[in-house]
């Protein structure tokens, strides 16, 4: 199990390296000039001469040939320095420190409600001797499939916050409110839920509830049963580890879109996160800032697959040993 994950960090490593590389091209092939937007910022959008762009453009080290500045900027990202916004003079760092903790709190919410959810409904979709009660679930996992993401975002923004105010609309808290637990809690959920739906949840279900379906008359579960062990342990044990194997495999994956995706929920929620951090790097092209939420973005998804990937081996051997 060492040497499988072992060998998987290895890849996440060199796959994160080109990352990096191609991020850093990418944005030095992108229209515009950071100097003159820069100057033209501070001057309050009037036109400013070439010759003071030159000298902002050699301030900010953009003179330099390509291969020394990403060489530069590679070696600050190493020691833990992405470097100093163009826009407001802050140290990046900084800038990620204040929406990050935001992000992955809420796609760890989201991402706890989905492993509950799915685990749960596709458990009892899967045990159900009801064929009322399995198509009832396959017609709801079907139209949640259908809906997107935004569009669902938007749905429970209207009927939990404004119809039924359950929740508040954006932001964190209400205005006026102190950032406490329950405040917090009550401010996490209605984003939570939406990414939780918009993402992939009908498809866990799905999974694991052909999975359970897949396993539960296995002669494994029927020797179990015949035994006298408790349903609870037959379920768990012998029906659910073996039926979530599919489902770990797709989670991961979907994890770390969930994560890419949380972006856009942000944005509909006024969520104080990397998604509001990154349309402002953009449009300001503040390039250290926006090279910075990419590349940790994209650290945060492999990291994400990585550990979905140990997790679907240690439920099922035969993928390690393939490996």
């Amino acid at each position: 199990m060492l040497r499988f994950a072992a060998r998987r960090g290895a890849a996440a490593l060199v796959v994160a390296a080109a990352l990096s590389v191609f991020c850093f091209l990418l944005l030095d092939l992108a229209p515009g000039d950071p100097a003159r937007s820069v100057l033209e910022a501070r001057t309050g959008g009037r036109p400013v001469p070439e010759s003071a762009v030159q000298v902002q453009r050699a301030a900010m080290g953009l003179d330099a040939p390509l291969p020394v500045r990403y060489a530069e900027w590679l070696g600050g990202v190493l020691r833990g320095d992405f470097g100093t916004s163009y826009m407001n003079g802050r140290p990046v760092v900084g800038e990620i420190a204040d929406a990050l903790p935001w992000t992955l709190l809420l796609a760890a919410v989201a991402t706890l409600f989905s492993l509950a959810g799915a685990i749960a409904v596709g458990l009892v979709a899967g045990l159900a001797r009801s064929t009322v009660l399995r198509r009832g679930i396959d017609l709801a996992m079907f139209v949640l499939g259908g809906v997107p993401g935004f569009v669902g975002a938007l749905l429970l923004l209207f009927v939990l916050s404004v119809q039924l105010g359950w929740f508040p609309s954006g932001g964190l808290g209400r205005p006026g409110q102190e950032l406490a637990p329950a405040v917090l809690v009550s401010s996490v959920t209605l984003p939570a839920l939406a990414l939780t739906f918009g993402h992939h949840f009908g498809i866990y279900v799905r999974l694991v509830e052909t999975g359970v379906r897949r396993v539960r008359g296995s002669v494994h579960v029927v020797n179990a049963e015949a035994r006298g062990l408790s349903p609870w342990t037959v379920r768990t044990r012998h029906i659910l580890r073996p039926a979530l194997v599919p489902f770990a495999a797709r989670f991961g994956v979907g994890a770390a879109q969930l994560i890419a995706g949380a972006y856009a929920i942000e944005l509909v929620f006024a969520w104080p996160g990397m998604g509001r951090l990154a349309i402002d790097a953009a449009k300001a092209q503040d390039y250290p800032v926006l090279l910075a939420v990419v590349l940790i973005t994209g650290v945060v998804v492999i990291a994400v697959n990585l550990v979905g990937e140990v997790v679907t081996a240690r439920l099922d051997p035969r993928i390690r040993l393939r490996s």
